[in-house]
């Protein structure tokens, strides 16, 4: 007659056989205790697993990017980190930049809000033209201060169209819509910061 301990099956962990264990590593399959598991994005991983994705991961987490350069442009994208400190005549360079940007892409919306035809359309391209204009500005370099200054920008477009155009302008006040269709538009380039 079988006993019920016997009748046990229970895996043990790879690394300490006499632990059993119902864990497994979400990567592998190893059987894996509680001492040996790495909490992951989904499951628990065993620590060969674990130790491979933070050496392939290092390089995306410090947020360091590929270099490219277009044919005949004669220099490559730096490399831009998460959060960099910028001196304050780039901040500033970049500031202005961005309000002659928003200058003239309110200056290119206002017949399209007169209209009223494709200025959702219309206020996206523009608003991504002058967050793209605040990057460049800063040489490409990124914080949390110059991609907010490049999403509020990107709605001041609107405004400096809105104010060209007179307020009461388009169907009905769906003109505002144009509003996160900018800063939608600029938020396509934040996001890649």
């Amino acid at each position: 007659m079988r006993t019920l301990s016997s009748m046990s099956t229970s895996p043990t962990c790879a690394r300490h056989p006499d632990v059993e264990t119902r864990l497994s590593c979400s990567a592998c399959g190893t059987p894996i205790c509680p001492d040996c598991g790495r909490e992951a994005a989904v499951g628990f991983k065993c620590p060969d697993c674990s130790a491979h994705e933070e050496a392939t991961t290092s390089g995306r987490s410090s947020g360091a990017r590929t270099s490219f350069s277009l044919p005949g442009a004669g220099r490559s994208r730096p490399p831009s980190s998460g959060s960099q400190e910028l001196s304050a005549g780039v901040a500033v360079r970049a500031v202005l930049v961005g309000i002659a940007a928003s200058g003239v892409g309110g200056a290119i919306l206002w017949p399209v809000l007169q209209e009223g035809m494709f200025f959702l359309l219309s206020a996206g391209v523009i608003g991504w033209g002058v967050a793209r204009a605040v990057f460049w500005a800063t040489e490409e370099h990124s914080s949390p201060a110059i991609r907010a200054g490049a999403l509020a920008l990107a709605g001041f477009s609107v405004a400096v169209a809105m104010a060209l155009a007179g307020v009461g302008t388009g169907r009905g006040g769906l003109v505002f819509l144009a509003y996160p269709a900018a800063i939608y538009g600029g938020w396509i380039v934040v996001r890649q910061r």
